[in-house]
């Protein structure tokens, strides 16, 4: 493996139990409510951005900012390459609408997890999206890349606001909003429907952790997004889990589990596990208490892939859809659950 793709690949395991939210998303405006003339200016967690004009170079430097962009038709001419590419395959989001080629998806993080200012700069953008970009993690870096062009990033801090909130900031940036806001209903009309669906789903409880070294972090805050997008299928964290507090140790919103008590897993319906490394799933997979566990005997234990992990912990409307149906016939199976 390149070692700029394991730096990238744990700084998506880190990311991966630490993204949170702003608690349930408030209620969608009409679409064309929100449409904007420029100049547009957007305030954000490193100050405000004035975009003169309607972007026609657009460096996106998150997924959610690729996702977003590319299903509104923005004209992308430079994003991140997907983590989870390892030099096969494809490397585009799975859940991207029209594929990027490969001289746009040419934007790797560092060693550092940082961004080479130098290769953002070669595409020449007239607006750098980094809304949901763990690449602009400072000021500095921030004020780095303003030096290229307008940036606009998270409005508090990165996944601390609603998926809905964060699709709107990014549609203002690139003057979509009206196309923002139907992407919005289709991402709420596709969760009604699952609901409506799989009824046997409200009160059902899950679990949703990674496997890393000897410790299990389960994803637990009440804020955090994935809790939120789970709760809006009907799925509730476990009693045991509920208003547990964070170890020091571990990511805000998580609670450390070992193997000793990895029987504690046995009170969710549902569990969904993602894995640092493949030593890390064999050593989870093959462990005797593990196999014990009720959704493992039930066959309500999904093991994610890092796609499926990061559209999980931190989704974004145009990824809804996608990530409902990766998820479906495990749903499936604990709607149907009896008892």
């Amino acid at each position: 493996m390149r070692p700029a793709f394991v730096a990238a690949l744990a700084a998506v395991c880190s990311l991966v139990l630490t993204a949170c939210g702003a608690g349930e998303p408030p209620p969608s405006p009409a679409a064309g409510a929100t449409g904007e003339a420029f100049p547009v200016t957007i305030t954000h967690a490193f100050g405000t951005t004035t975009i003169p004009a309607k972007p026609q170079r657009v460096v996106a430097l998150g997924y959610n900012d690729i996702a977003i962009a590319d299903a509104v038709g923005a004209p992308i001419v430079g994003a991140l390459r997907n983590y989870s590419y390892d030099g096969t395959g494809d490397p585009n989001l799975p859940y991207i609408r029209t594929p990027l080629p490969d001289d746009v998806l040419g934007i790797e993080a560092d060693e550092n997890g940082g961004v080479s200012i130098e290769k953002v700069a070669s595409y020449q953008p007239d607006l750098i999206l980094a809304v949901g970009s763990a690449l602009v993690a400072d000021q500095a870096t921030y004020d780095r890349l303003s030096g290229i062009a307008p940036v606009v990033v998270y409005e508090r801090s990165l996944f601390g606001s609603s998926m809905q909130e964060d699709a709107r900031r990014i549609g203002r940036a690139l003057g979509e909003s009206e196309k923002v806001e139907a992407l919005i209903a289709e991402a709420e009309g596709a969760v009604a429907a699952l609901r409506a669906e799989l009824p046997g789903l409200a009160g059902r409880t899950y679990l949703f952790g990674q496997a890393r070294g000897d410790i299990l972090p389960m994803v637990v805050g009440e804020e955090n997004l994935a809790t939120v997008f789970m709760r809006s299928l009907g799925l509730e964290i476990p009693e045991p889990f509920r208003d547990a507090p964070a170890s020091d140790a571990l990511a805000p919103g998580t609670v450390g589990v070992s193997y000793e008590e990895v029987g504690l897993l046995d009170s969710a319906d549902v569990l969904f596990m993602t894995f640092a490394t493949s030593d890390d799933q064999a050593r989870f997979e093959g462990n005797a208490l593990v196999q014990q566990l009720r959704p493992v005997r039930e066959g309500t234990y999904l093991p994610l892939t890092l796609d499926q992990a990061i559209a999980l912990q931190a989704p974004n409307v145009a990824a809804v859809e996608w990530l409902i149906d990766q998820l479906r016939p495990t749903l499936e199976k604990v709607a149907g659950r009896q008892g």
